[in-house]
């Protein structure tokens, strides 16, 4: 089971910059990395950690922005389609069974 959390926090003023990164900061020690930008990712062994972990994201979250949360089966996740340019630090870590890569002029 995953756990994937998309945010929207604003970064305009000092102090929502600051959330921002202890925000972030906070996702990580619990276990989470960065998918794409704002989109952060944990595996979890049952759906009671989903609760936990919840609990865990909600007593950190910021005073500004928005944050979803989506519960995700592993067939689910590995059913993802993750389209890119070149290959990532995701990628050569955690790998991908559907990686559809796009050089530079594939589109034209």
């Amino acid at each position: 089971m995953r756990m994937i959390l998309l945010f929207d926090l604003p970064v305009t003023e000092e102090d929502d910059l600051r959330s921002y990164r202890i925000f972030v900061r906070q996702l990580k020690k619990i276990g989470f990395y960065m998918l794409q930008y704002s989109v952060y990712v944990k595996s979890l062994t049952n759906a009671s950690d989903f609760d936990k972990v919840g609990v865990k994201v909600i007593n950190i979250l910021p005073k500004r922005g928005n944050i979803i949360i989506l519960k995700l089966t592993e067939k689910q996740y590995n059913d993802m389609i993750y389209l890119s340019g070149e290959k990532n630090r995701h990628d050569m870590i955690v790998g991908s069974k559907e990686i559809v890569f796009f050089g530079g002029d594939a589109l034209d």
